[in-house]
C-alpha cells in the first residue's frame, strides 16, 4: 500500500515527462539507544551504504506547486549496525517523498520521508540470542527521516543529510523497542535524461475546495503486550471524524475511536474470564495531516475516555496514511502507539462523505 501510495502521487497523465535518477548514498553512524536497556546493543560506529532510482514530479497536480516541486523514489538501505553477533544486520526497502522546503534554481533544502519493508538478520531467540532485545521478528516495517540540502551540476545531483532509519514490528511480535539508526549520509545521482518543462498549475478557480469531509474507519491488527511468547491476539478498531482542510496541504480532524483488543485480558488477569466485548476501549482524538492530492499522512492524538482496565498510558498516538479511491472509499494503514512504544498495526478501509 505504501508503494502504491507514493508512486501514485508522483504519477499523472504526463508523468512520463520526467527523467528518472539512479544513484548510490553512504552513511555513517551508530545504533542510537532510545531506551537505556538498548545500550547493551550498542557496540561501535556502523557504515551503510544505499541505492536508489527517483524522479521528480511532473507539476501536473496542484500539490506537486504546493510543495515546491517534490521527488518521490526507492531506496535499498543496508547497514551492518555494528553487532554482527546479535543483530546480523539491518537492511530496509522504503518508497519515499523527498520534500523541499526551499529551492533554488539548482538546490535545495528539504526532508526525506520513507516507510516500507525492513529485515532484521538476526531476532530474539529464547535460546541462541536472549541478548538482542530490541526485535522479536525478522520482517518488520522500515522508516526513514533525513534533513537533506541538494544541489545539481548538470544531470548529476549531489546531496547530504542527517538521518534516522527506525526497524519496528509494531509490537506483532515481542520484544519490539526498536532499532534506530542515527547516521550522516552523503550521495550522488545521475539522470537518465533532460528534466522537461514543468507543467503549469491550472487555473486557481478549477482547484477543489479545501478539504471538509466526515468519515468511518474500521481496521484489523495482530499484537503480543506483556512478554515475549505471551500470544498473539487480534485488534479491532473503529474511527470516526470530521475533518477541516486549513490549506490545500494540510487539514485538522476532531473524532471518537473504538478498540477491541484480545491482549487486555493477558496483562489484566482480572479480565481473563470475560467475554471478548468486555474488552472494548473508547477515545478521543484530534489530528493534523498533510495533504497529497488523495494521499493524506496524518498524525492523531488521544486519550482514552474509558478502558476496562489501565492501558499502557492514558494517551495514544497514531501516525499513517490514507489513500481515497472513487467517490466514497478511504484506505488505512497506520500505527497506534502509547508515547514511544508501539501498540498495533492498523488496517483498514472506510466510507467518507
Amino acid at each position: 500500500m505504501v508503494l502504491g501510495m507514493v508512486l501514485s502521487m508522483g504519477m499523472s497523465a504526463q508523468e512520463g515527462k520526467q527523467p528518472w535518477s539512479f544513484g548510490l548514498r553512504g552513511h555513517y553512524g551508530f545504533l542510537w539507544p532510545h531506551r537505556p536497556s538498548s545500550w547493551i546493543l550498542v557496540e561501535g560506529h556502523a557504515p551503510a551504504i544505499e541505492l536508489f532510482a527517483e524522479r521528480r514530479v511532473s507539476g501536473a497536480q496542484h500539490w506537486h506547486h504546493d510543495y515546491l516541486m517534490p521527488s518521490y523514489g526507492l531506496g535499498l538501505l543496508y547497514s551492518t549496525m555494528a553487532n554482527p553477533g546479535r543483530i546480523g544486520a539491518g537492511i530496509g526497502l522504503k518508497p519515499y517523498l523527498y520534500l523541499p522546503f526551499v529551492r533554488g534554481e539548482s538546490s535545495s533544502f528539504g526532508i526525506r520521508l520513507g516507510w516500507g519493508i525492513g529485515y532484521v538478520v538476526k531476532a530474539y531467540d529464547r535460546r541462541d540470542n536472549t541478548k538482542q532485545i530490541a526485535i522479536g521478528s525478522r520482517i518488520n516495517t522500515a522508516i526513514q527521516l533525513m534533513p537533506e540540502y541538494r544541489t545539481r551540476l548538470g544531470r548529476w545531483t549531489l546531496s547530504a543529510g542527517i538521518g534516522i532509519d527506525h526497524w519496528s514490528n509494531g509490537s506483532y511480535q515481542l520484544p519490539n523497542l526498536g532499532l534506530n539508526y542515527l547516521s550522516v549520509g552523503v550521495g550522488a545521482g545521475y539522470a537518465l535524461g533532460e528534466d522537461a518543462p514543468v507543467a503549469s498549475r491550472t487555473l486557481p478557480d478549477q482547484r477543489e475546495a479545501a478539504l471538509r469531509e466526515w468519515s468511518v474507519v474500521g481496521a484489523f491488527g495482530i499484537n503480543e503486550t506483556g512478554s515475549p511468547l505471551s500470544g498473539q491476539h487480534t485488534v479491532y478498531s473503529l474511527s470516526g471524524q470530521r475533518s477541516w482542510g486549513i490549506s490545500h496541504k494540510s487539514a485538522l480532524s476532531a473524532g471518537a475511536d473504538l478498540f477491541n483488543k484480545g491482549t487486555l485480558a493477558v496483562v489484566n488477569p482480572e479480565l481473563a474470564d470475560e467475554d471478548r466485548l468486555a474488552l472494548t476501549q473508547f477515545g478521543v482524538h484530534g489530528g493534523y495531516a498533510l495533504l497529497f492530492g488523495k494521499g493524506e499522512l496524518f498524525l492523531h492524538m488521544g486519550a482514552y475516555v474509558y478502558t476496562p482496565a489501565p492501558d499502557e498510558a492514558p494517551v495514544y498516538q497514531r501516525i499513517g496514511i490514507r489513500y481515497r479511491t472513487g467517490r466514497h472509499l478511504l484506505w488505512n494503514m497506520s500505527l497506534k502507539s502509547h508515547y514511544a512504544v508501539a501498540d498495533h498495526w492498523e488496517f483498514g478501509v472506510g466510507y467518507r462523505w
